[in-house]
Order: structure tokens, then C-alpha cells, then sequence
């Protein structure tokens, strides 16, 4: 009897282990819910005054850089006058008096260092005697017309267009007026389309050639007259 008695006090004594042992762990699950909740969000203060000042503080960085702008030009320096204007028209992209001062640079870049070329509708590749710059827009405005005489014959295959150096080029209508830049390293670019003119930008620095459309062997007279401008140099 005393070992049964023995027996059943243990087992009384586990369960009221085990009971305050789980009342313990959901008190704590508890507290430790409490704990966890977001703390309150802090009431917003009126920034009004704050605001003035940072409008105060752009519109006096804009009219500085205008101003910085202005220097540039009168150094003779227009691409670093349009560059720090580029950096202020991205902090407020809304002022429209930026971006008309840069459309107002890059005309008046596009219209000097003038340069008159003949093109010799009768020849190939002809230099323009001038340098483009990779990037650097320039503008070419064509004059005149020719006659475009073509002799021989031509296979089922049509003209070659093979060699930009006398071939046709394929996707330049035919007889178009076209420009190619040639690399310090005389590797030729890719020809592209002049036409009646434009405004253009290299994708690589080099020479200038100018040339029409027409596959080698043709008989054209006749002269172009091409005003180039902006992004130029001499060479």
C-alpha cells in the first residue's frame, strides 16, 4: 500500500508540475505578445517653413548656374555651358527656362564654323575637309542637282552591294547624297544618308567623305553644294 500511495503522490506532483509549467509558457506568449506591438507613430510637424527654404535654395542654385552658364559661353566654352545646365534642368526638370537656354546653345553651336564643300557628283569618296567628333552634332544643308547617268550591264543579281568604298549602298535611296567618317586608323564607319541635309551625330571622330549613291562606272555631272556647320573642325 505505502508503494502505490508513493506512486500516486508522484504522479499528482507531475501534473501540478506540468500545469503551472504551461500556465508559465502561455503567460510569457502573452507578455511577449505586449511587447511586440508597434510603438505609436509620431505626429507630423508642419514643414511649411522647411519648404520655403528648399525652394529658396533651388531657385538660388538654378539662377547661379545660369549665371555660371553665361561665363562658360563668354569663355568660349559652349559644350560646358550646356553640361552644367543638363545638371540643373535634372534637379528641376519643370523649369522651362533651362531647357530653352540649352535648345537656344545647341542652334547657335549648329550654325558655326561655316564650312562651304563642292561635291564632284562624278567621283567617288571626296573628302569635305573637315573633322567630326563623336557625339558632337553638326549640321549639313545640300544645294543643287545633277544628272545620274549609269552605263553597263547588270545581271539578274542587281547592283553590288559589296564594297562601300564604290558600290551602291543598300538602304540609302539611290543617287542620295551620303557621309562616311573614316578613323584615325583609315578603317572606314558605316555610310549614312544626307540627302537634302540635316542635323547629325557621328557615332566615331574622324574624316568627313561625301560621296552619292551610285555603284562605280556611273557617268553623273554636275555639283552639289554643301554648307557644313556646328561640331566641325579643320582638317
Amino acid at each position: 500500500m505505502s508503494r502505490v500511495r508513493t506512486v500516486g503522490w508522484l504522479l499528482m506532483i507531475g501534473c501540478l508540475l506540468a500545469g503551472s509549467t504551461t500556465a508559465w509558457s502561455q503567460d510569457k506568449n502573452k507578455s511577449s505578445r505586449k511587447n511586440t506591438k508597434a510603438p505609436k507613430a509620431k505626429p507630423q510637424a508642419n514643414t511649411r517653413s522647411l519648404d520655403q527654404r528648399a525652394d529658396t535654395l533651388v531657385n538660388q542654385y538654378m539662377k547661379e548656374t545660369g549665371d555660371l552658364a553665361d561665363e562658360y559661353l563668354d569663355a568660349g566654352h559652349p559644350d560646358k555651358a550646356i553640361a552644367v545646365l543638363q545638371r540643373a534642368s535634372s534637379i528641376n526638370p519643370d523649369d522651362a527656362s533651362i531647357k530653352q537656354k540649352i535648345s537656344q546653345i545647341q542652334q547657335q553651336n549648329l550654325t558655326a564654323n561655316e564650312v562651304l564643300v563642292d561635291v564632284n557628283v562624278a567621283s567617288g569618296w571626296d573628302a569635305a575637309g573637315v573633322l567630326v567628333v563623336e557625339g558632337k552634332p553638326f549640321r549639313a544643308i545640300v544645294e543643287g542637282s545633277y544628272r545620274l547617268e549609269m552605263s553597263g550591264s547588270v545581271t539578274s543579281a542587281g547592283l553590288m552591294e559589296k564594297d562601300v568604298i564604290t558600290d551602291l549602298i543598300g538602304g540609302i535611296p539611290t543617287g542620295a547624297l551620303m557621309g562616311i567618317v573614316v578613323k584615325g586608323d583609315n578603317k572606314p564607319g558605316k555610310p549614312f544618308a544626307i540627302g537634302l541635309g540635316g542635323d547629325f551625330t557621328p557615332r566615331e571622330s574622324g574624316k568627313l567623305m561625301l560621296r552619292i549613291n551610285a555603284p562605280a562606272g556611273h557617268r553623273s555631272t554636275g555639283k552639289l553644294k554643301v554648307t557644313l556647320s556646328g561640331g566641325i573642325n579643320a582638317g
